[in-house]
Parts: structure tokens; sequence; C-alpha cells
């Protein structure tokens, strides 16, 4: 048995139809989103559980980036709020590797908010939900 390769978020790829956001991100990562249970108890003492299926979402942080020219991401996101979009999310930058996986999927674009504590850079934080399948590519 190996020792496992842990890695240090160093995201190399973020895109969003087609363009790249990497630029605006503070941190970000792809979480699961638990499912749903639900349990009954019948008068026979029988306990019934449901679960239902995990879900995924982007979560990020990222400055707040209004140009319009760029654009920026949260220019972006408000012009494109409500609607379905590509993603790609790679952690390292250079050649595909087994070790730096890719996933990639569409996710429902929100918008990022707007302003916040004096003296310090604008940042908000914004959730992805990801519709449809997730998909992890781990070949060099």
């Amino acid at each position: 048995m190996t020792a496992s390769t842990p890695q240090i978020p160093k995201i190399g790829i973020f895109s969003l139809g087609g363009a790249s956001y990497i630029e605006d991100i503070v941190n970000m990562k792809v979480v699961p989103v638990n499912p749903e249970e639900s349990t009954i108890t019948t008068l026979d003492g029988v306990v019934h559980k449901d679960v239902g299926v995990f879900t995924w979402q982007i979560e990020l942080t990222a400055v707040q980036d209004w140009d319009s020219a760029r654009p920026g991401l949260a220019w972006y996101c408000w012009t494109n709020q409500g609607t379905s979009k590509a993603f790609i999310l790679k952690n390292e930058a250079g050649t595909e590797a087994a070790g730096t996986p890719k996933f990639s999927g569409t996710c429902i674009i929100k918008p990022l908010g707007y302003a916040g504590d004096g003296g310090v850079f604008a940042t908000s934080d914004v959730v992805f939900p990801i519709t449809g399948v997730l998909t992890l590519d781990a070949t060099p």
C-alpha cells in the first residue's frame, strides 16, 4: 500500500459557460448535499426508512469584480442569474494527471452579493446548485 497524495488546492481551471473566472476566485469546492431521509415505524414495530439521492453544489468565495468589459464573475452572475451554465473545475494548472482530477457539469447561476466591510477587499460567498450529472475525469 502506498501513501496517499494530499492536495493543497490551487485552482488551475474554473470556467462557466466556456469563460475562465479563476482570477476572481478566493476559494471553491464541489460538495455533496445530504439527501432527505424519512422514517416511519408501523404498528408491528418495523422501522421503514427512505433516503433520497445525493445532489451536488459548488460553494465559492469570489472577489466582487463588477467589470462588464472582461466581464468579472460578479457581473457575469448578475447578467446570467437563474440560467444553467456548463462548468469545469480542476485543482492544479498544468497537464492532466490522475492525481489532479477534473470535475465538470452544469450548474444554476446565482448572483453574488454587493459591498461588505470597510477597509477590506469586497468578497461574496455563493452556492451554485449542480443539475444533472457531475462528471469526474481522472484520466491523465
